[in-house]
């Protein structure tokens, strides 16, 4: 009987180039991820990179606001909410001033102030008087509830873990808690109301457009010629005027302003962004004044472009 004869040099080759293969199978893998994890690696150090750069841009935008604020009176922004923008190196930053005077105090406004500013907003006369009640209720201290108000066992009713304030608004923020406030129409009305501003009425020069337009006699076209007119006035160095209707209740166009708002926004060539709102208090007088930051409202990048009130004011 004769046995077959096995190659022992071909059988350890063929094992020797499996084994080769998968080494070079493996040293591929590693390859991969070595060079993917690097694209990620600069990925993420880039995204860094530019939020950072963006934040400082906005940052600077904050300043830029409050040196115009340092200047003469004649010299520096109107504050009325207009958008100002500068190209700096690698950002375009665009910036927004807006002085609380010319707001309406959502702690002292009543009816007669509330109904027409929702009407303006283009809400319905039914939800309006709803949501006007249910204000009032939020600031009172009793269980009365108005005929469309709203009391605490409304909001237990309606599954809300909370009860309503029973005094003053501490922040615009809670206005959203109002039972029945929805978000668009929070969205709209919250441009016109301040909790900080001073006086029962509004100063007209700085008056976002929405609270003139919800100011008794008011017209659209006479606030939009209006608005273009306290911009062009303050631009060429003019003496500020008040807005002509008689039954508005209106404080001083002299009245100096003393809590504002800044919005800043940056925007990065690479698209990356940053967005910081902010209010800013006045103290002192003559060489003395100094502004201080005393809360940062928000800090978020941005969807869209600063567009205080109902529409987006040409830049300035």
């Amino acid at each position: 009987m004769i046995l077959p004869v096995h190659d022992k040099t071909h059988s350890d080759s063929g094992v020797a180039l499996v084994v080769v293969l998968w080494f070079l199978v493996l040293l591929s893998v590693m390859a991969t991820h070595l060079s993917f994890s690097s694209r990620t690696e600069a990925r993420i150090s880039h995204n860094l990179f530019s939020a950072a750069q963006a934040g400082y841009a906005a940052d600077a935008g904050v300043q830029w606001a409050i040196w115009r604020l340092s200047l003469p009176a004649q010299q520096q922004w109107l504050a009325d909410g207009g958008v100002h923008e500068v190209a700096l190196a690698e950002a375009t930053v665009r910036v927004s001033l807006q002085d609380e005077n010319g707001k309406l105090n959502i702690n002292s406004v009543g009816a007669a102030e509330l109904l027409p500013l929702f009407a303006a907003a283009g809400v319905d006369e039914t939800t309006a008087s709803m949501l006007t009640d249910r204000i009032l209720d939020w600031r009172d201290k009793d269980d009365l509830k108005r005929l469309n108000g709203a009391e605490n066992e409304d909001y237990i009713k309606a599954g809300l873990d909370y009860e309503i304030g029973d005094g003053l608004f501490r922040s615009l923020e809670q206005l959203q808690k109002v039972l029945g406030m929805e978000a668009w129409i929070y969205k709209r009305i919250e441009p016109a109301l301040s909790t900080r501003s001073r006086f029962q009425g509004v100063n007209p020069l700085v008056a976002p457009r929405l609270v003139l337009l919800s100011m008794p006699g008011a017209t659209e076209e006479l606030v939009e010629q209006y608005i273009e007119q306290r911009r062009s006035d303050r631009e060429a160095g003019l003496v500020a005027k008040g807005l002509e209707l008689p039954l508005a209740q209106f404080i001083p166009v002299t009245t100096p302003g003393v809590y504002y708002t800044i919005e800043t926004e940056s925007r990065l060539r690479d698209g990356a962004g940053a967005r910081q709102k902010l209010q800013l208090v006045r103290s002192g007088a003559g060489q003395q004044v100094r502004y201080k930051i005393t809360e940062v409202i928000d800090l978020y990048e941005p969807e869209q472009p600063i567009c205080p009130g109902q529409e987006c004011p040409e830049l300035r």
